[in-house]
């Protein structure tokens, strides 16, 4: 405690140093019980609490390096759920369709980190009812997680195909945000 006159339910003002400190250390331990969590058949729960906890350090525009760890962490813990998204049926095949009039969005030519900010940055630009199709070659999994604790917008995320070289996905914005999550993942 940074006072022995301090009591439990005080507040504690933390300098900059100690601040700086606690926070990766707080981070290691918030990754290792997601990690944990979903290696004990969680995977949901401990992607939706790390991607909480990544969403309060990006938004502080600090600990760049902690937000990275976040990152990979969903990035595993996704890949410990594919088989429960994908109902063991990883290799489902719908076609994107050509007549929806969908922007349709190639990420694998692009560096993974600029991957999420493509996306994100048309997700940001959707009007109620509006969605586009994007094209990634590993499970976006994180992406949602990541667009579900950073937004409140209602949305509907679909798997048009799963793998295995290849991840097809449809984003569209709800035209009723009073609704609730409608992506099936939860």
């Amino acid at each position: 405690m940074a006072s022995e006159d301090a009591k439990l339910g005080d507040e504690i003002e933390l300098g900059d140093a100690e601040l700086g400190a606690l926070v990766p250390a707080i981070s290691g331990v918030v990754i290792d019980l997601s990690k944990a969590l979903a290696r004990a058949g969680e995977a949901r729960l401990a992607a939706a609490l790390l991607s909480r906890a990544w969403a309060e350090l990006y938004r502080s525009g600090s600990f760049a390096k902690q937000v990275k760890s976040m990152e990979a962490a969903m990035h595993f813990i996704s890949r410990l759920d594919v088989a429960e998204v994908s109902g063991g049926n990883s290799n489902s095949l719908n076609t994107v369709d050509e007549g929806s009039g969908e922007p349709l969005i190639d990420l694998r030519p692009l560096a993974p980190i600029d991957r999420h900010s493509e996306v994100i940055g048309r997700f940001e630009a959707l009007l109620d009812g509006e969605g586009f199709v994007f094209v990634n070659d590993h499970d976006p999994k994180p992406l949602y997680y990541q667009l579900k604790a950073e937004y409140d917008r209602v949305f509907q995320w679909e798997y048009l195909r799963e793998g295995p070289e290849e991840w097809i996905v449809r984003v569209t914005v709800s035209d009723d945000q009073k609704s609730s999550d409608t992506s099936g993942l939860n």
